[in-house]
């Protein structure tokens, strides 16, 4: 959309929060407790009073200036917080050239510094990561250079970047921007050495907060859902009682009715949708009802993934509900940012999103190039051929502002006066017929009325009709020309600018129901109209002070919040911020008030015996399970073994946490585990022909990074059909799969879980799947770590669905093959072993060692070689050496045990200490004493890791864990040999 040719001075949303940030030194910006303790001089939004620090946000609010005071100095406290995250990873922010700028018509110093910015094209085909997307409310720092850390912005020349917040993106040419900046910013000249000039994205800030009343009321006693039900006409009912709805979902939508309805007194309904009970299916149904009913209707989101869902569904509905062609589509619009929203997968919204509704309605009004023209120049040519034809010179040329068809005779020969005719009638037939569709296509139903939308669907059945015999059908022409003729008179009303902002702005005045996230309604509160009805889906992960910008529409007597608080909230980043419920969401404060909610409760999702627990854990017991998942058909079994059912809790016993400098941890015994469960579900997917979809969900990125980084082994085959989603939990929330594999990331040395431990994470990730769930990790580590987990370890104990990892061949030989490495002179030694017996004591005793027992070494080892041990394998006189050899992946070092060889009788041993200790006269000193390091986790010796040593020698660096397997990276299990990638322990 064109920017709006307005002269009046755009108005600045928030303008106390961003001056604020704009004041900001980059010392500001890295004090972590730069408002901890720090008296506020701030007057944002009226607050005039000095705190001495952030207080906790209440319950409760005795009016709407206290409702409001109460989340500034947090949002303040979290704005400051997040920009410091960005900073901190400004490495890895988005960036885009600048080619050309200058100040704007509203410019004035020293604060109204407003500025006109030329972006570096994006082309067509480029979608490269990191190019950064302009949005209205980004902030953004002006820069020279692009900076690789944060003392690039700090650096002495002052001049180096500058803040800005963008204020206006012209959506018909996104490359042109305009930006409020913190201090003025001297463009260079051509001629400049500077060098480029670029955007670097920083962060989103929070457009608007407004006073309002959150108080919620209760249910009307004189306007109940029945009642509703009953006084709905005919049509509503019957279109309400074809969607298949369950009576919560019912009771649920007529109650919001009801509310709608109700004329003495503003509501609040809040329905509660847990995992699996159609929580999308119902709001979609609901919002189909008030389009029907022509309830101007606002619904917000959190995140734009989350409305382009929304908005898709209920498009899907409408679409299916269509009488008359497209027409009715007008009364939907969705808006914000097409990219990021990513609507092209979705085909339906292209009729609804504004920003292509603006386009082509701007093609449809344009009083020069329009439909008006071309129905006026239709019914001259349908009822003055002749001065047509003789208007043009005999037919020597055709309108230049008509394209004319390749296919169609030069416009430089003349025309004989039916080729005229014809020729003309064809170039005005395709242009109109799209206009006049794209009319009652795009135009609200408020202007384009059933009797004219048919009227306009008459007129290009007659069109394509009189096709080629224009010159011979009187009849039909007659009939074209004055239903023409009468559309024109009907549409005489239809908007005259050409403005794309004011043709928006018609647009969003005019629907009945809007969709957009919350902080992008900021647009409507600059539009002279009013919504009935506010509804916010995943309300429970909206900030209460980002609800503040739709709740304050004019005329708003209505609000829905649907959500489930045992998910997921807000994310707050600063910690702070989180102590004060900074991130609490109005539906949790609400619940909390004890409002009344209605509860969907029948789920759809899940297996019953995957949805007990949480069932019972996290909503107490008050969850159905439906009648499509407690069939015997809904039951998998993907694996064979009582392992892999339905639910599953794999315990594992080997394996250490490891946290990088983020605090981000991974448990590679976990990985391996997971990784042979993928490459097995792989082979079923082959093996049967069949299709399974699988989502691996941890606690940390390194975890997710770790597994995605050995899925190629699973997708060797080409033919394969499965599909694997590996994210954390947070990014889970929403999303599921036939298989979810849990990686509780839990091991040696890890005293707790982290994240998981919340109610909130650990209710997500146990209620994602519908066929099957597999917990992998440390039973005995969660049992200690907190209360849930030590439920849930219990749960699947009385269950029967408690395995141990080691019991499956498979499995155990990925975890032997995570935490030992074997020398070739040992896999020859094992596989001439020739009692069974003896091949399953050395097993059992690999199997103590990777799991970190130590037992005392035989008493005839020389001493002149402390890096090797020596045991011996129970009482078949067979000796064991091995040793500890560092061993690389990624930037670190790690421990490994290695394997050397089993064997019976002295000479065999001093041949065997020579090699050991020749290979270790090969390492570095700083090597040779890493080796010997040792760390305890009371009984156990565990693994530790250093940051890669670059004068490893090359002995060892040969030994690395990404290569393929050979004399230094074999494996074995039941005395037999065999090769494969050595994954880190």
């Amino acid at each position: 959309m064109a920017s709006s040719s307005s002269s009046r001075k755009p108005e600045i949303k928030g303008r106390g929060l961003i001056d604020e940030v704009f004041s900001w030194s980059v010392r500001d910006v890295l004090n972590v407790n730069l408002y901890k303790d720090k008296p506020n001089k701030l007057t944002i939004l009226l607050v005039k009073q000095i705190h001495q620090q952030v207080k906790r946000i209440p319950q409760t609010f005795s009016s709407a200036t206290d409702y409001t005071k109460s989340f500034v100095e947090p949002l303040l406290e979290e704005t400051h917080a997040e920009l410091l995250s960005n900073v901190k990873n400004i490495s890895r922010a988005s960036t885009r050239g600048i080619t050309g700028g200058s100040t704007a018509k509203y410019f004035e110093f020293p604060k109204d510094l407003f500025y006109n910015l030329l972006l570096e094209k994006k082309s067509g085909s480029e979608n490269k990561k990191g190019f950064y997307e302009p949005e209205v409310g980004d902030l953004i720092a002006l820069t020279n250079r692009i900076p690789t850390c944060v003392d690039d912005l700090s650096r002495p020349n002052a001049s180096a970047y500058v803040i800005a917040l963008v204020q206006r993106v012209n959506d018909e040419v996104p490359h042109k921007i305009q930006v409020i900046c913190s201090k003025p910013y001297a463009f260079p000249d051509k001629e400049s050495k500077r060098g480029g000039e670029f955007i670097l994205f920083a962060m989103k800030i929070i457009d608007k907060v407004l006073n309002g009343d959150s108080k919620g009321s209760k249910r009307c006693s004189l306007c109940s859902a029945e009642d509703a039900q009953n006084s709905a006409s005919p049509n509503l009912q019957e279109a309400i009682s074809t969607l298949n709805l369950n009576p919560s979902q019912k009771t649920a939508i007529w109650s919001c009715i009801a509310a709608r309805e109700c004329q003495h007194q503003e509501t609040v309904n809040l329905i509660w949708g847990p995992p699996g009970t159609g929580k999308t299916k119902m709001i979609s149904a609901l919002l189909f009802a008030l389009w029907k009913m022509k309830c101007r209707t606002l619904t917000c989101t959190p995140t734009n993934n989350a409305v382009v869902e929304v908005a898709a569904r209920v498009c899907g509905l409408v679409k299916s509900s269509l009488e008359y062609d497209t027409y009715g589509f007008g009364d939907i619009v969705l808006f914000g940012n097409g990219e990021r929203m990513k609507i092209g997968g979705f085909q339906e919204l292209n009729q609804v999103f504004l920003e292509n509704r603006v386009s082509v309605l701007a093609d449809c009004l344009s009083p020069t190039f329009g439909w008006r023209r071309k129905a006026e120049s239709m019914i001259r040519i349908l009822k003055y051929p002749k001065d047509e034809y003789s208007s043009v010179g005999n037919g020597k040329t055709i309108d230049s502002k008509e394209k004319v068809p390749k296919n169609t005779k030069s416009k430089d020969k003349k025309l004989s006066f039916s080729e005229f005719v014809t020729e003309r009638f064809n170039v005005l037939e395709e242009k109109l017929t799209t206009m006049v569709r794209n009319l009652y296509t795009h135009m609200p139903t408020s202007f384009v009325t059933l009797q004219l939308a048919k009227k306009m669907m008459k007129v290009i059945s007659l069109i394509r009709s009189i096709g080629v015999s224009i010159t011979g059908n009187d009849g039909m022409r007659n009939e074209l020309l004055q239903v023409l003729e009468e559309v024109l008179c009907q549409t005489v009303s239809f908007p005259k600018s050409t403005d794309d902002w004011e043709i928006g702005n018609f647009c969003l005045k005019t629907a009945s129901l809007i969709f957009c996230t919350a902080s992008s309604s900021i647009r409507l509160h600059n539009i002279v109209t009013k919504v009935e009805l506010l509804v916010v889906d995943e309300a429970a992960q909206l900030r209460e002070c980002e609800s503040f910008i739709p709740l304050q529409l004019a005329g708003l007597r209505g609000v829905v919040l649907i959500g489930d608080e045992k998910q997921l909230p807000a994310t707050v980043k600063s910690e702070i911020c989180k102590k004060l419920e900074f991130g609490r969401s109005l539906f949790e404060r609400l619940v909390s008030l004890k409002h009344t909610t209605h509860l969907l409760n029948i789920q759809y999702r899940m297996h019953p015996t995957i949805s007990s627990f949480p069932n019972k854990e996290f909503y107490g017991g008050k969850i159905i399970d439906g009648p499509n998942v407690i069939k015997g058909s809904y039951k998998k079994q993907f694996l064979e073994g009582d392992m892999f059912g339905s639910y599953s809790f794999i315990h594992l016993t080997q394996g250490k946490v490891e946290f990088d400098d983020t605090g981000s941890g991974k448990n590679m015994v976990e990985v391996a585990v997971i990784i042979e469960l993928l490459a097995r579900l792989g082979k079923e997917c082959v093996a049967k022909n069949r299709k399974i979809s699988v989502g691996c969900i941890a606690p940390y990125k390194a975890q997710v990074d770790a597994i995605q980084s050995k899925l190629q082994s699973v997708y060797g085959r080409r033919e394969c059909k499965l599909s694997v989603n590996v994210r954390t939990v947070d990014g889970f929330q929403g999303c599921e799969e036939d298989v979810i594999i849990i990686s509780t990331v839990t091991g040696i040395g890890k005293k707790s879980i982290g994240f998981l431990s919340k109610p909130q994470r650990a209710n997500v990730a146990l209620t994602r799947a519908r066929h099957c769930l597999w917990i992998v990790g440390n039973g005995d580590v969660l049992r200690h770590s907190s209360p849930i987990w030590k439920r849930l370890v219990k749960h699947a104990k009385n269950a029967h669905c408690f395995h141990v990892g080691n019991n499956d061949k498979t499995l155990d030989q990925a975890i032997t093959n995570t935490l030992v490495v074997f020398d070739d002179g040992f896999l020859k030694s094992m596989i001439n072993l020739k009692k069974p017996e003896s091949c399953k004591e050395v097993h059992s005793l690999l199997m103590k060692l990777s799991g970190g027992l130590r037992v005392p070494q035989t008493g005839d080892v020389s001493h002149d070689s402390i890096l090797f041990n020596m045991y011996a394998v129970n009482c078949s006189g067979f000796k064991l050496v091995w040793s500890v050899v560092m061993m690389e992946e990624g930037v670190e070092s790690v421990q490994v045990l290695k394997v050397w060889d089993i064997f019976e009788g002295s000479l065999k041993q001093s041949q065997l200490i020579k090699r050991v200790n020749k290979f270790y006269r090969g390492c570095s000193e700083e090597t040779r004493s890493r080796c010997k390091e040792k760390l305890q986790d009371r009984d156990l010796e565990v693994p530790k890791s250093w940051s890669k040593v670059d004068n490893i020698s090359k002995g060892i660096a040969s030994m690395s864990l990404t290569k393929e397997a050979g004399s230094s990276s074999s494996h074995f299990r039941d005395g037999k040999s065999g090769e494969s990638d050595r994954p880190r322990p």
